[in-house]
């Protein structure tokens, strides 16, 4: 009796019942795991292929900033020795009348190179995103050319010179932005910048020394930093911290009496 009893619950239809409710469960599990698993791999190609496309606007970027500024330094090369040959033909044309005459003037008789920088007004205004000046900063390794302009497209090309701000060696404030870890990251190490530490901007014909005097945060909105000032000012401005735009880091630096 009771071996039959167990022969009729194997066949119970409420035994059949739970059990093709369970493969069911089970089916749509498999199912359901199944489709998960496979919006995981989307999501996971999806963020490689994002990270992939990061990667290669860096490696793009720096490789299209590096040409450039090779045939940026090329042409620098280039004026800086015409200039200097120019300078060069003044000189021995001013020390020739000088010897011809003993009453030339002392305004003819001035090397080029030692007479004062033109003028706000006088000075000759540079074209967006041609060679504006050379800077080079030996505490960071940077050696760059400096150009016209501080838009988007001219950053791509290196340091840019604010429009309106002072030229080298002039009264005023100087001031020049630069990317930090895109486009060659000119910029990158600005922060290691101590008080002291030398930076040199180079014109076709001269030589000008800043000195850092000091290192600072700021909002992006803070205009105060391209303010005109009352001597000669260097500043620098770049994005921080590191892979962000929250604030502006600046270097301010000073030329000392004698330049």
């Amino acid at each position: 009796m009771h071996w039959l009893g167990a022969v009729a619950l194997d066949h119970h239809p409420l035994r059949e019942y739970l059990l093709e409710c369970l493969l069911s469960y089970y089916k749509r599990s498999i199912m359901i795991g199944n489709h998960r698993a496979k919006i995981l791999r989307i999501i996971g190609l999806l963020l490689i292929a994002v990270g992939a496309f990061i990667i290669l606007q860096f490696i793009y970027s720096d490789i299209y900033t590096g040409l450039n500024q090779r045939k940026l330094h090329d042409r620098w090369a280039r004026e800086a020795s015409r200039a200097t040959s120019v300078a060069d033909s003044t000189h021995s044309a001013s020390w020739a009348r000088e010897t011809a005459s003993a009453t030339t003037t002392a305004e003819e008789t001035t090397p080029a190179d030692n007479k004062p920088m033109p003028t706000t007004k006088q000075r000759i205004k540079i074209p967006e995103k041609k060679p504006f000046a050379r800077i080079v900063i030996p505490k960071i390794g940077l050696d760059a050319i400096v150009v016209e302009g501080a838009s988007k497209e001219a950053l791509k090309l290196g340091p840019g010179h604010m429009e309106e701000t002072a030229y080298p060696g002039e009264v005023g404030n100087l001031v020049i932005s630069g990317h930090r870890v895109t486009y060659s990251r000119p910029f990158y190490h600005l922060d290691e910048l101590e008080k002291g530490a030398p930076i040199y901007i180079h014109t076709t014909s001269q030589k000008f020394t800043y000195y850092v005097v000091e290192k600072k945060v700021v909002k992006p909105a803070d205009a105060s930093v391209i303010q005109p000032t009352q001597d000669r000012t260097l500043t620098l401005t770049t994005c921080n911290p590191l892979f962000s735009a929250r604030t502006r880091l600046i270097i301010v630096a000073k030329m000392r009496d004698g330049g």
